[in-house]
């Protein structure tokens, strides 16, 4: 019996390219120049909310929640210093994100501070929220898949689970700095459904856009999925996949796949790896990667 363990990150990068996975997770590379400035944005917006959150789950009023929350932030945005109270020094930290907003060899970033005043109108635009937050940040498992050869685990990182008064529902937070519809076909999203038995997630929209009105930036939108388009997924989608990765590994062969090179965070960060010889890459890779910590959800 072969077990496969996944995740929606794991998952999404085999059926991107094999080379990105292994260099992601088999061999845990990441850019010795860090996260991109959207990325980054988005990390901010997570551990905010991940503390505020944590905090009125351990019984803080919401006034006391939202200040945990900012301090948190600001540990990310200084770095590791030994007073920290809530990130560690082996988390991640702000590296590429400047204080003010403004275009930097042509490319416009996005300042930690005026993340920090859009989370102050996200607050501000929420303070009558009536939904009950009962888990953050919390790692849930199941065994989504089983035959005579393999069993399937899934592993799913929840940002919320909340008590909607009318069920108990999955919430994703996403930063976006255009407005667009939330896609249904997400692993992700399908993943979350599955191991808490519900039909729907909800996607907390936050958005950077400094035109628009907060009750056009901060919106809540729930993506539904029939009980087919999750069998789908769970028993044919997810399997196929699966004998993919342990072929990948029996065979100790990582192939690239250069049709997911682009994505909508910018180029893959191997692309210059992949450009080069494949005398040099290793070169590549020891000048401008460093090992993380094992990928664990």
């Amino acid at each position: 019996m072969n077990n496969v363990i996944l995740d929606a990150t794991v998952f999404t990068s085999i059926t991107a390219c094999p080379r990105l996975t292994d260099y992601e997770f088999n061999r845990s590379l990441v850019r010795i120049d860090g996260k991109t400035n959207a990325l980054e944005c988005g990390s901010l917006v997570h551990i905010i909310l991940e503390w505020f959150n944590k905090s009125l789950i351990s019984g803080s009023s919401r006034s006391d929640a939202i200040i945990n929350g900012f301090i948190a932030g600001k540990e990310y945005i200084n770095g590791w210093n030994e007073t920290n109270k809530y990130l560690k020094e082996d988390d991640e930290y702000m590296l590429n994100t400047p204080e003010k907003s403004g275009k930097i060899e042509k490319q416009e970033l996005i300042g930690w501070q005026y993340v920090l005043d859009t989370m102050d109108q996200y607050f501000d635009f929420w303070k009558n929220d009536s939904w009950t937050v009962l888990a953050v940040e919390e790692v849930r498992s199941m065994v989504v898949y089983e035959d005579d050869d393999m069993r399937v685990m899934w592993k799913a990182k929840f940002d919320a689970i909340c008590d909607t008064n009318q069920g108990f529902i999955s919430m994703d937070h996403k930063t976006m700095r255009q407005r667009r519809n939330p896609l249904s076909l997400n692993n992700q999203f399908i993943g979350q459904c599955i191991i808490l038995k519900s039909r729907n997630v909800v996607i907390n929209k936050i958005g950077f856009q400094s035109s628009l009105k907060p009750e056009e930036k901060f919106i809540r939108s729930t993506i539904s999925y029939s009980a087919d388009r999750l069998a789908e997924w769970a028993n044919d989608i997810v399997p196929f996949y699966a004998r993919m990765y342990l072929a990948y590994n029996t065979a100790d062969s990582w192939p690239a796949n250069y049709s997911h090179c682009e994505n909508k965070y910018g180029m893959c960060n191997f692309r210059e790896v992949c450009e080069s010889d494949r005398g040099m890459r290793e070169e590549v890779l020891k000048v401008n990667f460093k090992t993380r910590k094992k990928w664990n959800l």
